[in-house]
């Protein structure tokens, strides 16, 4: 673990790992600070991020606030990429939040609530010390006050902030929206204080039926079932989008399983199937966060040739209604203002933010590589070599050791492998 101090109003020290044992240390602390976060979301609990950061080794960094006794104050998990500059000719280092490499739909800060503008001056005054061209908040879910608190330091000559959106379908989607419902706490209450008429006696004219008749049944899934379920899905999703995701379909269907298989093993995910007869005709997958009291619906599946009953609407109906026998307070639909969350009863949402924060060269703050991301680098002079582009090679090569040596010893040595080079050509000729 290495440190390095940032004063805040008061004394903030940052810590910064990128080992999973060190990750594990944590878990005590981390779900502490978690349960009395009022902003504290699924995607930031120590359960999902303890399955992103083990499937990417090497590929995050987490900051760490203490005070000077000792005791944790707050966490901001991050993914750090290299990426080369085409415009420039160069490498630069890239931040977002670590989630995203599982597609978590929110990102954000975890901090004791009596601390946090401490703690989100002092993460933000540390990544001003940190070496990136781009920091991408993709998600971020977080209230005006923690914003205004975060965002602050960044105000500096040397960068822009950039709001982006992230609309899609054509621009009729709104991604940075998240519809949500409130439960009441029967579901009798929820289909008539939330649901439009209409939609009420569709729940309870095809719940009715599935339930009644012999030719379905509704099932959760089970330890004994996982790897059915899970291959159900997948094919499911695969036949549902394929048309629309084209050459990625397979690569996006197996994240799809792998997300909710990690789910699965932690018991983080409700998993209700729809079976007509002995065939799976949809199924839907969900997060459970028991902390703060959310069913947090992530992916779903379904047989489209199949068109006796709706199946997203009975299988919705179905989580809503085991939320609800189970205590949940919110039926959270994640990101995207799509129509059908409104006809679930969907009334209130969560704004999301996306800033950018660039830096006005395009080039890395302080002028050096990330220092967690130098093999990285170094994979990219061996591809550049391999594949004759001397230039890049060379120039990927020497800002690698100027951010291990110093930009004079990058120098020399960059001038004794140039000399070595020579002589060996001159002996060969």
């Amino acid at each position: 673990m290495t440190a390095a101090g940032a004063l805040a109003r008061h004394v903030t020290t940052i810590e910064r790992i990128d080992r999973i044992e060190a990750f594990r240390c944590l878990r005590t602390a981390w779900d502490a600070i978690y349960r009395i976060d009022p902003e504290a979301q699924y995607f930031l609990s120590w359960s999902w991020l303890a399955g992103v950061l083990e499937a990417y080794p090497g590929a995050w960094l987490v900051l760490v606030a203490r005070d000077p006794g000792g005791e944790y104050l707050g966490f901001l998990p991050l993914h750090r990429k290299t990426v080369w500059s085409k415009s420039r000719k160069r490498i630069r280092n890239e931040l977002e939040f670590a989630g995203r490499l599982f597609w978590a739909d929110y990102g954000g800060v975890l901090c004791r609530p009596d601390r946090e503008e401490d703690v989100l001056h002092a993460f933000a005054s540390h990544l001003k010390q940190m070496n990136w061209s781009h920091l991408y908040l993709k998600g971020f879910r977080v209230s005006d006050r923690r914003y205004e608190l975060f965002m602050g330091p960044f105000a500096d000559d040397r960068l822009i902030i950039e709001p982006l959106t992230d609309k899609i379908n054509e621009g009729e989607t709104d991604e940075l929206v998240s519809p949500y419902i409130e439960l009441p706490d029967t579901f009798e209450r929820y289909l008539v204080e939330t649901l439009s008429s209409n939609t009420r006696q569709k729940v309870r004219r095809y719940l009715r039926k599935v339930e009644s008749s012999p030719d379905y049944r509704l099932t959760l899934s089970t330890p004994e079932t996982h790897a059915r379920d899970l291959k159900v899905l997948e094919d499911q999703w695969r036949a549902m989008w394929g048309w629309l995701k084209g050459s990625q379909t397979d690569r996006l269907a197996t994240m799809y399983r792998n997300i909710v298989a990690r789910g699965l093993l932690d018991e983080s995910v409700h998993m209700p199937m729809l079976w007509h007869r002995e065939t799976p005709v949809g199924v839907l997958a969900s997060f459970v966060d028991w902390d703060k009291s959310r069913l947090l619906f992530f992916v779903a599946g379904r047989d489209e040739a199949f068109d006796e009953v709706p199946v997203g609407l009975v299988l919705h109906a179905s989580s809503i209604r085991w939320a609800i026998e189970h205590g949940i307070r919110t039926y959270d639909l994640l990101r995207g203002d799509e129509p059908y969350k409104r006809s679930l009863g969907a009334t209130a949402s969560v704004q999301l933010r996306y800033p950018l924060i660039r830096t006005k060269t395009g080039a890395n703050l302080n002028d050096a590589l990330e220092p967690g991301c130098l093999a990285d680098a170094l994979r990219m002079v061996e591809d550049f070599a391999l594949r004759g582009k001397a230039h890049e090679a060379t120039t990927a090569l020497y800002q690698t050791l100027a951010t291990i040596a110093g930009r004079e010893s990058a120098e020399r040595l960059l001038d004794a492998l140039s000399g070595d080079e020579r002589r060996a050509d001159s002996g060969r000729g």
